[in-house]
């Protein structure tokens, strides 16, 4: 057996495979079984296993990023004029948003679709 096992490092946990993490612990797979089968370090599983228990949740929390500057309904909005024109300018695309305040839409907000 190689000393040392290909991982993937530094790659968060999808949502299917701490899925599958706990469904293979209550199965009874040992932590070390788990992280084998999945090629993940068994600290991983431990640590999944362990927010199960106590928080009983598996999905990563919220991150604490830049507050947004539009709401889904503007966001909504802006795509909405933005697909039916793509030639708008910035400018037009403001005037349909509430007057109380225009917020600059990025490129996330409109979309590339």
């Amino acid at each position: 057996m190689p000393l040392r096992r290909n991982r993937r490092q530094y790659e968060q946990l999808t949502d299917f495979d701490r899925g599958r993490i706990i469904g293979l612990r209550e199965a009874g797979w040992s932590n070390r079984r788990i992280g084998r089968h999945l090629g993940r370090s068994d600290m991983v599983v431990a640590r999944c296993w362990q927010q199960w228990i106590t928080e009983g949740r598996v999905y990563r929390r919220g991150g604490s990023g830049r507050p947004r500057n539009t709401n889904d309904r503007e966001d909504r909005a802006i795509r909405r004029v933005a697909t039916s024109a793509p030639t708008t300018s910035l400018a037009s695309i403001q005037s349909h948003l509430p007057p109380s305040r225009h917020p600059v839409p990025s490129r996330e907000t409109i979309g590339d679709d």
